[in-house]
């Protein structure tokens, strides 16, 4: 399954594994609910899935429902940061991340690996890992924000407004402003603006 909603890059990554042996058959997916859905018709055993589709989070439905998940090989091809997202979701069981903005050799790498049962590491993403598990510790704040805490910060970051956060991930806009309000103390912030500052700043 290809998950991502710009047609583009959906039809790039068919075109790459179109030329690796194996023959594969596709499922197309722009959408959480497609994800989902195609997901209990379908047996599908690899996954190319970006972090973040038109309804919401992708891995947030992962996390709600992992057994529709746990069989299947899952690659993030995301433009969100690897520093941040890479070791959470390595840790969850992805097989590999790697940034869209990647080349494209890269890329074919990553989804040999992916189409061989081996996980996928960037040697940025290698260095990351390496470094937490020499240091014992992580120098980012935003480490210690659960993964909803940390998708809050996403939106409020983009400028959204708690309501259509509430919406984008599903719960009452109370729930919101209570992530929010944890990741403003986690983060040691006063305001958006402050937050979207040092937000950005880790990110790099």
């Amino acid at each position: 399954m290809i998950a991502d909603d710009h047609a583009i890059v959906r039809r790039g990554i068919r075109l790459i594994l179109d030329n690796l042996p194996q023959k594969y058959h596709y499922i197309e997916a722009t959408t959480c609910a497609e994800v989902h859905k195609a997901l209990y018709s379908h047996q599908v055993k690899y996954a190319v899935l970006d972090m973040y589709l038109t309804d919401g989070n992708v891995f947030a439905n992962i996390e709600q429902d992992p057994a529709c998940y746990r069989n299947i090989r899952i690659l993030a091809y995301s433009m969100n940061a690897e520093r941040i997202y890479g070791p959470r979701l390595i840790k969850k069981g992805v097989r590999g991340f790697i940034n869209k903005q990647a080349s494209i050799e890269e890329l074919e790498t990553a989804l040999r690996a992916l189409m061989k049962g081996e996980v996928y590491l960037s040697d940025k993403l290698k260095e990351i890992l390496l470094q937490a598990t020499i240091n014992g510790y992580t120098k980012s704040p935003i480490d210690f924000l659960s993964d909803r805490e940390l998708e809050v910060v996403e939106y409020v970051a983009a400028g959204i407004g708690s309501k259509a956060i509430a919406h984008q991930m599903n719960i009452d806009i109370t729930t919101v402003s209570t992530y929010r309000r944890r990741a403003f103390e986690k983060l040691d912030v006063q305001n958006a603006i402050e937050l979207k500052e040092k937000f950005l700043a880790y990110k790099m």
